[in-house]
């Protein structure tokens, strides 16, 4: 397709001037879209060729929200570990500071809230048309306009995770390997 599309280009800009020049343009990074018209595009190529935008590099919100539950609570390190070697009095003696740790932090970052106002059991009014993202019932729903609470679901009120000025080959980095002197 590509070679068909540079030939079909090629003899186009070949035998006609304002194909040649849009070809340019659009070979230099000028947006053509904002050009009102074919007509306006010969004015256009003798501004300055516009220059390629470069764009920063990113990471993943999921990689943000991952290293800063590792960092402060040491979540990555919990899960990883092999617990089958410790006692379940073990195992909750470590887990109880990751936990506290990391829901501090994911209050911090997220603000998070429960979605309803209600404890586990209570009854709540359920619109007909209610969000599949806000409501989800268990077993048969059958129409009902109420629902007994069996779980009341989270909602983020902000989302503030860290600033990151990495390069690319780091953007996948949860957690840096630590090291001493030895």
């Amino acid at each position: 397709m590509r070679l068909g599309l540079a030939l079909r280009a090629f003899w186009q800009a070949m035998f006609d001037r304002e194909v040649a020049e849009r070809v340019a343009l659009a070979l230099d990074g000028v947006d053509l879209a904002s050009s009102s018209s074919a007509k306006s595009v010969p004015a256009a190529v003798e501004q300055a060729p516009a220059k390629p935008v470069r764009q920063a590099p990113t990471q993943s919100d999921a990689i943000a929200l991952l290293g800063a539950l590792q960092r402060d609570g040491r979540l990555v390190d919990l899960i990883h570990e092999n617990l089958d070697q410790y006692g379940d009095d073990q195992v909750g003696a470590a887990a109880r500071p990751c936990l506290k740790q990391c829901r501090q932090t994911l209050d911090r970052l997220l603000a998070i809230k429960p979605l309803v106002d209600a404890e586990n059991g209570g009854v709540i009014p359920v619109e007909a048309d209610a969000s599949s993202a806000r409501l989800r019932w268990v077993g048969e729903a059958s129409g009902a306009s109420q629902g007994k609470v069996v779980h009341g679901g989270w909602v983020a009120t902000q989302v503030q995770l860290p600033a990151w000025s990495g390069g690319p080959e780091d953007a996948m980095v949860i957690a840096p390997t630590q090291v001493e002197a030895p």
